[in-house]
């Protein structure tokens, strides 16, 4: 079946108003939302009308984000939003929200309800369609970096790279996430961005010696991910490698320590220890 075309997306106090089209194989009896919590067993039904225009079947529905769970509200985490078709001989699921309407809103839109809780509905890189409720970091696939370089008069690592934005919007701000293996200590740079046409370019320096706010990242062995923040939700991207690694030597405290950093194809990680 052909993916859904959603018409109309928009918020009526804390309900969530969907509508929109498909074009079934057959005759359709039954439309239903399907919320289901991406990292959770959570699943969630919610009834859409459906009429018939011309060959298309056209369906509306409501998630009352303050009661959609027998009068309780969505659960804090991402729920992914997909339609349930029911026709006589089968039931298929399709996803919502990658074939939309040239004049839907493709930024994301954003409520908060009572307790100061953020509900973003967003579209995903895939275009499919999402509810945030609570806007804590959730990972979100993987990204090279284009490179890493070594900047000796300020003895840093710098850290650039690229994504499309591909209609998802601007993010208000970047961090690059430095988690140590062992201790999962986390070590937090900001990112520097830039949005370009069809593109959002970032920038981080980690400092290996010193840093007039921070101490330089410790010792150990540490991950790399990009976080991104979009007013009231938060997505992590996992930094991959570039071809060309960073190896270098550098004093602390009148000791070497060597900086080194893994190269393509694997993940970015970036190791502190002796030489």
């Amino acid at each position: 079946m052909p993916d859904p075309l959603l018409t109309e997306i928009g918020w009526e106090g804390s309900a969530l108003r969907l509508a929109g089209t498909l074009k079934p194989d057959g005759a359709v009896s039954e439309i239903e939302l399907l919320l289901r919590e991406r990292d959770g067993d959570g699943l969630l039904r919610v009834p859409a009308s459906v009429e018939r225009r011309g060959g298309r079947a056209a369906f509306e529905a409501e998630v009352d984000v303050a009661s959609v769970v027998g009068g309780h509200p969505l659960p804090g985490g991402l729920w992914d939003v997909s339609l349930s078709v029911e026709a006589p001989m089968e039931t298929s699921v399709v996803p919502l929200g990658r074939d939309r309407a040239p004049d839907v809103d493709a930024s994301p839109l954003r409520r908060f309800l009572p307790g100061s809780c953020t509900v973003v509905a967003y579209f995903g890189a895939e275009g499919a369609l999402a509810i945030d409720v609570g806007g804590r970091p959730h990972v979100a696939g993987s990204l090279a970096a284009d490179a890493l370089s070594w900047n000796a008069e300020r003895e840093e690592v710098v850290v650039a790279g690229h994504l499309e934005l591909r209609r998802t919007g601007m993010p208000v701000s970047g961090t690059l996430l430095m988690t140590e293996r062992r201790t999962r200590h986390v070590y937090e740079v900001i990112a520097a961005l830039e949005e370009r046409p069809d593109r959002l370019c970032f920038r981080a320096a980690v400092p290996a010696t010193r840093a007039f706010i921070d101490d330089p990242l410790p010792r150990g062995t540490w991950d790399v991910s990009l976080c991104l923040g979009f007013s009231g939700m938060h997505r992590e991207l996992r930094l991959l490698a570039p071809d060309e690694p960073v190896d270098v030597q550098v004093r602390r405290r009148l000791r070497h320590v060597r900086v080194v950093s893994s190269a393509a194809p694997g993940p970015l990680t970036i190791r502190v220890g002796r030489v």
